[in-house]
């Protein structure tokens, strides 16, 4: 099955999201990643209720909720993620990440662990099996533009293999400088999905449109794992 792409919505001109949308929905996206962050987790503060629910608004495709805030069941209840999309965050975040897992679940969601680049594999030990997916950060949270930090694709294999381990379905999504070089290696490594940004085919919307196709084609050669 060849791997799947998610775009990132805060890497997307505003005044252009229409026309965004609509090339995702013309290409069968997947799910389209929108980023959530507070200012104190992460320094950076990006797309807020009123943006998630616009966009709602304008699609049926699934929406990636990714919380980077301190007390994410906090900011989860403010969204109210609609049945069908996909919500994640970083475990280290809030005191009972078991329970969360389990609330996302219950409103008829994907659920995901986010783990930086310095956060270790034992936050997956007890959860495994109430993951639909991990994300895995190439670049530490916050910011787009990032380059891939050189531990990444170790980490990113050592988790494959957990998850291969534990015999269930569970995607392993990378975000951060997925251009098309590094995604490939990705790939080789485990990876299934990619989030992609301005690094990679958001420059603009005919970029994109021009360059989809190409991507796809050459990240997938690297499906023959390491």
């Amino acid at each position: 099955m060849s791997v799947f792409i998610s775009p990132s919505i805060m890497c997307c001109e505003f005044d252009a999201y229409d026309a965004f949308i609509k090339s995702f929905e013309d290409k069968k996206i997947e799910v389209i990643h929108f980023d959530v962050m507070d200012g104190h987790y992460v320094d950076n503060i990006m797309l807020g209720t009123n943006t998630y629910k616009e966009l709602k608004k304008k699609t049926d495709i699934p929406v990636d909720l990714h919380f980077m805030c301190e007390s994410p069941e906090r900011y989860i209840d403010m969204f109210q993620p609609v049945a069908g999309d996909w919500v994640c965050f970083h475990p280290e975040t809030t005191h009972h990440p078991h329970a969360l897992l389990q609330k996302i679940k219950s409103l008829g969601c994907k659920a995901g662990y986010v783990l930086n680049p310095g956060t270790p594999l034992s936050y997956l030990d007890e959860v495994l099996d109430l993951l639909d997916y991990i994300m895995i950060m190439s670049v530490n949270p916050g910011f787009a533009g990032q380059t891939m930090v050189d531990s990444h694709l170790d980490k990113l294999s050592r988790i494959s293999k957990v998850v291969e381990k534990s015999g269930r379905k569970i995607d392993i999504i990378i975000d951060g400088n997925t251009t098309p070089d590094n995604g490939r290696n990705m790939v080789k490594h485990g990876a299934t999905g990619l989030v992609v940004g301005t690094s990679s085919l958001l420059k603009d919307v005919d970029n994109f449109n021009n360059d989809y196709e190409t991507y796809i084609r050459y990240i997938n050669q690297g499906r023959e794992k390491v």
